[in-house]
């Protein structure tokens, strides 16, 4: 049986990872190659995973647990992909305040999985304006310990992937670069952006066409990656949605992504990543907010009708207590007093926490 080709892409919350992927199984599918997608958060659901289900390829979730620490379940997921779904390609993105996985993921794939897996050189995807907040030296809100996080996930990069370049000018570009080449010498740099199929069709060409994976081991303190991850809360909610007249879905959508922006603003809390996913008969709605300071992204369409599925995916520094009575008055409010006609809502699923301290299965301290 030949090798699956294997191609794990991480980076920070809001880095544009989901994007990627689904840019790269809409290349794939049309070349007639079967795509896999393995979607991972500490909690079940992920917008990412229902907005991937609307592009190319089969998906599959890892939920619960980074996949450092639910290996033995990535590699079910992964098993499943090949062996029911025939996929001959799987692209995988890690929980986004994850690192430390060439140690933990890729060398254990290497050591024990490669007569099934050839694994791709690892992309970790980098958002300018993050970029540099953590390792640029700006005013960032992030915690240390966050950043610390944020830092580690880019030295372990085979490739780092300076994401959203068409959102920022030529001398922003070349600023970034020189820093990247400052502070990660040998890592190779590739600039794209994830909406456009020919720059991401480069990169597939780059991870797919040869190249090692998991060339880099880094040290990585657990105390303070724990705290890091710790300093999140972490929440992610259903909701089912009902309006005794018709709705305009997307207008309630922005109402509430109003209404959470405001909400975070009065908790002084800085957003490592917001989305939110209104889902009908008529379409998908998706907002996102990868920074307190940034505008929200919009795509997609909900429609006009009387019911509505909600997600809400947030990854905010602050208590889980707060973010969780937060949303329940932003939820409120944008479904009620705010609207032509209130709309009911039923949360059927939610999840509310700091990540617990990361325990991987396995743990190499060198390549293998």
């Amino acid at each position: 049986m030949a090798q699956v080709k294997m191609i794990l892409v991480g980076g920070f919350l809001g880095a544009g990872k989901t994007t990627l992927l689904a840019t790269a199984a809409g290349i794939l599918a049309r070349r007639g190659v079967r795509v896999g997608l393995v979607t991972n958060d500490q909690a079940t659901g992920l917008v990412d995973s229902e907005t991937l289900r609307s592009s190319s390829g089969n998906v599959s979730e890892v939920a619960g647990a980074c996949f450092c620490c639910a290996f033995n379940r990535l590699l079910e997921v992964c098993e499943a992909l090949v062996n029911e779904q025939a996929s001959q390609v799987l692209i995988g993105e890690p929980v986004g305040s994850c690192t430390d996985l060439s140690a933990t993921v890729l060398q254990p794939i290497k050591k024990y999985c490669s007569a099934l897996y050839k694994l791709a050189p690892y992309s970790v995807l980098v958002d300018p304006s993050r970029l540099m907040e953590s390792i640029g030296g700006q005013p960032s809100e992030l915690a240390d310990d966050v950043r610390y996080i944020y830092r580690k996930q880019i030295e372990e990069a085979d490739l780092i992937v300076l994401n959203k370049a068409d959102t920022i000018t030529a001398q922003q570009r070349e600023d970034l670069l020189t820093l990247l080449a400052r502070e990660f010498p040998a890592v190779p740099v590739m600039c794209l952006s994830a909406r456009s199929e020919d720059q991401v069709a480069q990169w597939l060409a780059h991870v797919t066409e040869g190249g090692l994976a998991g060339q880099r081991v880094v040290e990585v303190d657990y105390d303070v990656y724990a705290r890091g991850e710790a300093a999140l809360g972490w929440l992610n909610a259903t909701a089912e949605l009902v309006s005794r007249q018709p709705a305009e879905w997307d207008a309630i959508g922005r109402k509430l992504m109003d209404r959470l922006r405001e909400g975070l603003t009065r908790l002084g809390a800085d957003t490592a990543h917001l989305k939110l996913l209104l889902e009908t008969r008529q379409g998908q709605w998706v907002a996102n907010l990868t920074a307190s300071a940034a505008e929200p992204s919009f795509r997609g369409q909900a429609g006009i009708g009387q019911q509505a599925r909600l997600l809400i995916n947030a990854r905010v520094q602050t208590d889980p207590d707060s973010l969780r009575a937060m949303v329940e008055q932003a939820l409120a409010a944008a479904t009620g007093q705010e609207t032509t006609s209130p709309v009911a809502y039923k949360v059927t699923d939610l999840s509310c926490f700091s990540p617990a301290r990361p325990n991987p299965v396995h743990r190499f301290g060198a390549v293998v």
